[in-house]
């Protein structure tokens, strides 16, 4: 995609290299031995040879991400975050945890086109069938959690959570960040400069999401957290809500002290151990950085072509994806209107979700997203702020025509047409407007210098293969990724784990 004289925003076209052009290329110098006469070679193809200049001119090795400076797994913060994380006292009802909708066998997300929180008929159950006992509540497709630390700038489909630079009156500069309980642009005084701890004071807070009717007398976001502190350190208002509560063992044991609960066990504590963990989930060991590695066998010839329409642009020959999806992260952090189809309850009374323009109300943020990093891409399926495209060849498409993709979308039934909701009797409910507001967004983007190359059947087709290859073997391995959960032996502080081992694969 392209976006002229701001960013290209494509994802597409280039001409099909010929096939099979060889050139031989010694990998090593041959043992010296009597009877070695052969030399091993590495054969290269055209793909090869033009990713190789591409590699060299954009300097693409300098972008594998460097994940030395985030947070460690094994460290005690980070396992106390995991445990909090996959406990369901944080939910105010004890019947969601926030691993209901980020997993890390769901590609650290639920597989939902939108997430079921509070309303779900059985707590216990999450993945493609968790369903809701009423109607779809929340308007947003749930991220992955997956190298969430590597985010810098902005956090949330909207970017409210939000890192700026503040300039005092001595003229010293100085990170602070803006969150919902300070507002847009304003520094949140409450965070610090943790992005992802900032993040975990949230969702806890939101009714459909994990507070529900609880906490009755709570007045403002810090009230509900402070009740929830209370529950875990078993003092004033949370005295004896858990049935079982050993969590202040936990947290001495992971903060090295043996202050009393209301010292140790705030929220402010518990938002950096969730962040803590968050940040040290990172899976990052892709084909695509083994190849940048020197290994030109971790991609298939497919995979090559696709990552060559990747990296090069659109008046090259290419799709000018890396514009947007460049870096460590394949993602600039920018916030762009890219029409991917609108339904849903979204978040204004004619059931659109304008997105960014909600916080910051400027005309190009008009139902603009924030641009997400295609780490792990593969498995975070379905994709777009309300998960309306289930596949990668979808979205692919979609960047390739918009109108016909949006168009395809609805003649599939829209919402009914999707795996989440083809079985609900109330699925047009979720229909209600959003032929119109896609329209709307359309049009917003057909007015806008965005541009999509053109590209064919088997270039799309390549171009797919290519973002599989930013996979991490172990985030696909169910077995691997269980490293990033409780273990079943460890010790429960209340016996609200979330546990799920046939559900969360999506079996009955």
């Amino acid at each position: 995609m392209k976006i002229k004289n701001i960013s290209n925003l494509g994802v597409l076209a280039l001409l099909s290299l010929s096939s099979y052009q060889l050139c031989a290329k010694p990998t090593h110098e041959p043992k010296k031995h009597p009877n070695n006469k052969k030399h091993i070679v590495k054969i290269q193809t055209e793909a090869d040879i033009r990713l190789q200049e591409i590699v060299a001119q954009q300097n693409l090795t300098e972008t594998i991400p460097n994940i030395s400076n985030q947070p460690i797994l094994s460290h005690p913060v980070s396992q106390l975050g995991m445990k909090l994380f996959f406990s369901k006292a944080l939910g105010g009802e004890k019947t969601v945890a926030c691993a209901s909708c980020h997993h890390p066998r769901l590609g650290g997300a639920d597989g939902l086109s939108f997430p079921i929180g509070t309303n779900a008929v059985d707590p216990d159950i999450i993945g493609p069938l968790r369903l809701s006992s009423d109607t779809i509540n929340i308007p947003r497709n749930s991220p992955t959690i997956f190298n969430v630390g590597l985010s810098n700038s902005s956090l949330f489909w909207d970017g409210r959570v939000e890192r700026f630079t503040i300039t005092d009156i001595q003229g010293n500069e100085q990170e602070v960040i803006s969150t919902p309980d300070s507002g847009f642009g304003v520094a949140d005084l409450n965070v610090g400069n943790d992005l992802v701890g900032a993040l975990s004071r949230f969702p806890v807070t939101s009714v459909e999401e994990m507070r529900g009717a609880a906490f009755e007398n709570a007045f403002n976001n810090q009230s509900v957290r402070e009740h929830l502190a209370e529950r875990l350190g078993n003092y004033g208002s949370g005295s004896d809500d858990l049935e079982k509560n050993n969590w202040l063992n936990e947290f001495r044991r992971a903060f090295n002290s043996t202050d009393n609960a209301e010292s140790l066990i705030t929220f402010d504590s518990i938002a950096l151990a969730l962040g803590q963990y968050q940040s040290s989930v990172n899976l990052i060991n892709s084909p695509w950085n083994a190849y940048l590695k020197g290994n030109l066998n971790a991609l298939s010839q497919a995979q090559k072509r696709g990552a060559t329409l990747f990296f090069s642009q659109i008046s090259e020959g290419g799709a000018g994806c890396v514009n947007c999806h460049g870096g460590s992260r394949f993602s600039n952090d920018g916030f762009f209107n890219l029409a991917f189809p609108q339904f849903g309850i979204g978040t204004s009374e004619q059931n659109a979700d304008q997105g960014r323009f909600n916080i910051d109300p400027q005309q190009r943020n008009m139902f603009a997203f924030k641009v997400p990093s295609l780490l792990n891409v593969e498995l975070t399926a379905p994709y777009g702020h309300s998960g309306a495209y289930e596949t990668l060849e979808e979205v692919v498409a979609h960047y390739v025509d918009p109108a016909n993709a949006i168009n395809d979308f609805f003649s599939k039934g829209g919402a009914c047409g999707l795996s989440q909701f083809k079985n609900d009797a109330s699925c047009e409910t979720l229909n209600t407007n959003a032929q119109d507001n896609s329209q709307q967004a359309l049009a917003l983007l057909q007015l806008s210098p965005f541009v999509a190359p053109p590209l064919d059947a088997n270039q799309q087709s390549d171009l797919v293969q290519f973002l599989k290859a930013l996979t991490d073997k172990c985030a696909k391995d169910h077995r691997c990724v269980r490293k990033f959960e409780p273990a079943a032996k460890s010790p429960d502080p209340d016996n609200l784990r979330l546990k799920v081992e046939k559900a969360i694969l999506g079996l009955s």
